[in-house]
């Protein structure tokens, strides 16, 4: 039997199998989430294309290539975007929003973040992503708030071949300066077909910076296998990829006075314990990072996926993955006595004895496992898709002394002073039909049933353990209206709810140092605290979203526009203040709401040049929410007010431009992006307040002819091309400076 594939990794593509006369088509194998297609499904979406990717990706993480997305922004903690990044989409944080890669949910069961650090040059790996906006966009993992992120890998190409990639980066210092701040080397090998049924493909990669904030450099070790097999009716593929990585711990902001300060502003402070003096605007007491202060981290991920045509009118889809991740980090805690490292008493030493130069080593262990089955039904006017999700996490938290002086004699250095495990059970039911009532009318109905159990066990000292269910069930229904070969509309509701994450409930890692104790109800009857673990304190945020859309699309030009109102009842909101790691302290405002309209387009003027670009206004409001504590984070006697106030993190007004010129292999681009003020706490605090900013970027890509069998393509960037000092974002007080301006080149070889 002769076969022949031809293999395509271009996602929408469709892989040919031919058996002599008999041609079958299987569409590449991307277990995800509902894609979203044009002038058909109606959400509001937008994507990023293989073409795209590989002319805006060099060595920068996720969300800075996202950020020029409509409604998008970023920061990073270390001011370079290579390191711990963290992506907002219409002013909502990454815990609220739906992330994934392949269809697998990446949100950390306990506290929704996302660590896109784990994910390093995973980019180099992609073939397509799309962000859709708004309320119930997703089906696995956490339901989405603000929206989802979907990232397709399919690095497996029909020709076999050897890539070698080297790029270098130089970054300016205090406006005088200019040093080698980055590196990346990437190899990877692609098998081609083999005995026409089988692909492989690998590569390993090292990124290395050195960060724009002092003792803020990053190390990450990337590798990325993939296996294929195409059969008759049916695809399955495998995936390993990650890397160890370590990186220098920078997770304070600082002072707003430092951004003009081309000194100050590259400061890496030890902790937030320490309040900097806005008048004197001195620094110098204010202790600095240690350079033992250093996380090491490694998040395999293996994935395995199948595609089974079982009929003309039935296929079914399966998921099977699993997620390890371990290391720790370790930080100063000079500031803690015996007693809240729990070692005065066992010891025989006072209690309120510092030991001085205190480092705790933090560590965690986490294991997920899942399985998301999906059948798809094609019927006569339309599709309906079934499907369920199933997962399980477990996770191991402890904390202990690293190094400290004046330790007691005989103390155990593996003496851990706190120490939990965390749980989170996942089941969710769905159903979706896309049907067409007529060949330009499309109706769209989703349903989906979520079932999330945390817990927590075995925690040493204070021996708190509960098992809190929530269950939600989120409808959408939407309609889009093709009323014209170039135009057509859409309008989508949707109710969508979501559980509160795992410290919302309960800081199990912060009780050595914080009197906050569980967030549940508590009774004092007796002279003893007692909780009653079936009534939390903070409760799930629900939301209501209206999305309406118009879209106009020719051979050269696309252009959208919608209009999304989104009512909340008991939103988690910022408060301006951070916890000991820099992360935001979220609590439920009773009402609030969310209006915006979102423009974006591309327009290609002639042959060669290009423009495309986004723009978004909104208005973010708090409509009923009153707080006991004051903007510095004290207790109040009596509630006060804060209703109409604009919600801390959401900018009104949100821009992207670039212009692209194309001419025989050289591709180079002119990027501008603008942020609006926003303040970064409730109160409309004037010295709260992340001002606006325009940076502005140079892309360079040349991509050489053939010489003997070798392709050439030389690259290079300019980020922050005006060399503007502007801050990225904050919370409350405390502000993240962008780095100046900094220089790429590389060169990619093809062989």
């Amino acid at each position: 039997m002769y076969c022949s594939i031809v293999l395509s990794s271009l996602v929408g593509q469709e892989l040919a199998i031919a058996e002599r006369d008999t041609m079958y088509y299987l569409s590449p194998v991307i277990v995800n989430p509902i894609q979203a297609k044009e002038r058909e499904t109606p959400v509001t979406f937008s994507n990023l294309k293989q073409e795209q990717l590989k002319e805006r990706y060099t060595v920068q993480d996720i969300p800075v290539l996202l950020s020029e997305m409509p409604s998008m922004t970023f920061y990073s903690e270390n001011g370079s975007g290579i390191g711990y990044n963290y992506i907002n989409l219409r002013g909502f944080d990454q815990r609220r929003l739906s992330v994934m890669i392949n269809g697998i949910p990446q949100n950390d069961p306990e506290d929704h973040n996302v660590y896109w650090i784990d994910f390093p040059d995973l980019l180099a790996s992609t073939s397509d992503i799309q962000i859709q906006r708004g309320a119930g966009s997703a089906f696995y993992g956490p339901p989405a708030i603000g929206g989802s992120i979907n990232l397709v890998t399919t690095p497996f190409n029909e020709k076999k071949g050897i890539k070698l990639e080297s790029l270098f980066g130089f970054q300016e210092f205090g406006g005088s300066e200019t040093k080698l701040n980055t590196r990346k080397y990437e190899v990877s090998v692609n098998s081609g077909m083999i005995e026409n049924q089988y692909a492989l493909f690998a590569k390993l990669g090292k990124i290395r910076s050195e960060g724009y904030r002092e003792h803020s450099w990053v190390d990450l070790n990337s590798y990325f296998l993939g296996a294929v097999r195409f059969d008759k009716d049916m695809t399955t593929r495998f995936h390993f990829f990650g890397g160890p990585l370590s990186d220098g711990l920078a997770y304070y902001g600082l002072p707003k006075f430092v951004n003009e300060d081309l000194q100050l502003r590259r400061v890496n402070l030890m902790s937030d314990l320490y309040k900097a003096d806005t008048v004197t605007k001195d620094l110098s007491s204010i202790p600095r990072r240690r350079p033992q202060e250093v996380e090491n981290f490694f998040q395999p991920h293996y994935e395995l996926m199948n595609e089974w045509r079982l009929s003309p009118t039935y296929t079914l889809y399966n998921t099977l993955f699993f997620y390890t991740g371990e290391g720790s980090f370790d930080y100063d805690a000079s500031w803690a006595d015996t007693s809240a490292l729990r070692i005065g008493s066992d010891w025989g030493i006072p209690a309120t004895e510092n030991p001085s130069n205190t480092l705790v080593r933090a560590y965690v262990e986490n294991q997920q496992f899942g399985w998301l089955p999906r059948l798809e039904i094609e019927h006569e006017n339309g599709t309906l898709t079934l499907g369920t999700e199933l997962r399980i996490h477990r996770s191991v938290h402890w904390g202990k002394v690293q190094y400290a002086e004046n330790l007691p004699f005989g103390y155990d250095p593996d003496y851990h002073f706190y120490e939990y495990n965390g749980e989170k059970d996942i089941v969710s039911l769905y159903a979706h039909e896309l049907y067409r009532l007529d060949s330009n009318l499309t109706l769209m109905g989703d349903l989906q049933f979520v079932y999330n159990r945390y817990g927590i066990a075995n925690e040493k000292f204070l021996n708190n353990s509960f098992s809190m269910p929530y269950s939600f069930v989120n409808p959408r229904i939407g309609i889009n209206y093709n009323f014209h070969p170039e135009w057509n509309g859409y309008i989508s509701l949707a109710y969508t709810s979501r559980e509160p994450r795992l410290k919302n409930l309960y800081a199990a890692e912060d009780q050595w140092w914080s009197w906050q104790g569980p967030q549940f109800e508590s009774d004092t009857t007796g002279g003893t605290m007692k909780y009653n673990f079936d009534k939390p304190l903070v409760k799930p945020e629900r939301l209501f979203d209206v999305e309406v859309g118009v879209a106009y699309q020719t051979a050269d030009a696309q252009v959208t526009a919608n209009l999304f109102w989104m009512e909340f009842t008991d939103e988690l909101v910022k408060n301006g203040q951070v916890d000991m790691f820099g992360q935001p302290v979220t609590g439920n405002a009773e009402r609030t709401r969310h209006i915006g309209l979102e423009f974006d387009g591309v327009a290609k003027m002639n042959d060669e040049v290009s423009l495309s670009g986004n723009l978004t206004i909104s208005q973010n409001n708090l409509v009923r929410f009153s707080t006991f504590k004051d903007a510095s984070g004290n207790d109040l006697t009596v509630p006060f007010s804060l209703d109409g106030n604009s919600i801390a993190g959401f900018p009104d007004v949100l821009c992207n431009l670039r212009a692209t010129y194309n001419y025989e292999g050289v591709t180079s681009s002119l990027v501008a992006k603008y942020v609006g003020s926003f303040f970064t706490d409730n109160f409309e605090n004037g010295m709260n307040k992340n001002d606006e900013y325009t940076v502005i970027n140079f892309e360079f890509l040349y991509q050489m002819p053939e010489v003997l069998g070798m392709e050439f393509n030389l690259r290079g960037e300019v980020r922050n091309l005006l060399n503007k000092l502007y801050l990225m974002s904050g919370e409350g007080d405390k502000f993240f400076p962008a780095a100046e301006r900094s220089y790429l080149v590389g060169v990619t070889v093809n062989l």
